[in-house]
């Protein structure tokens, strides 16, 4: 197995790992941990898509890795846009208070039930539209 194939392997598993974890805590009620989950798994799913073609994957902008394999490939996901914007706004602030600013809450009190079900249904569409990449 070659290295991009081992990495893409790599990404994926624990894009799939991050996934689980998302459905966990979103059942256990740690919504704003969920939402980070979530925008992990569909963050790692498209690196491993890149890496599969051959691209060291950067950054944490899903957006903006779901345009890099746009250029690398002749797929658009167009259809995965609004799922990525949505994901991106979960990166930093459901584990930081202070991204939050004029807010004097915690964190993770800012998330609910129905924030955690939008990002899982999100990163669900983006880890199995790049999984599908990954078996062509």
């Amino acid at each position: 197995m070659d290295y991009w194939t081992r990495e893409a392997s790599r990404w994926l598993q624990d894009a799939l790992d991050d996934f689980s974890v998302a459905k966990i805590l979103l059942e256990s009620g740690h919504c704003s941990s969920s939402c980070f989950h979530s925008q992990q798994a569909a963050e790692k799913a498209v690196k491993a898509s890149l890496y599969q073609n051959r691209v060291e994957a950067r950054g944490h902008s899903i957006l903006e890795l779901l345009e890099n394999l746009e250029r690398t490939t002749s797929s658009k996901f167009e259809h995965l846009r609004e799922d990525a914007r949505l994901l991106d706004k979960h990166y930093a602030p459901p584990r930081y208070p202070n991204l939050h600013p004029s807010v004097s809450l915690p964190a993770h009190e800012l998330y609910s039930k129905e924030d955690a079900e939008r990002c899982i249904k999100s990163a669900e569409k983006i880890v199995n539209s790049t999984k599908k990449l990954l078996e062509n």
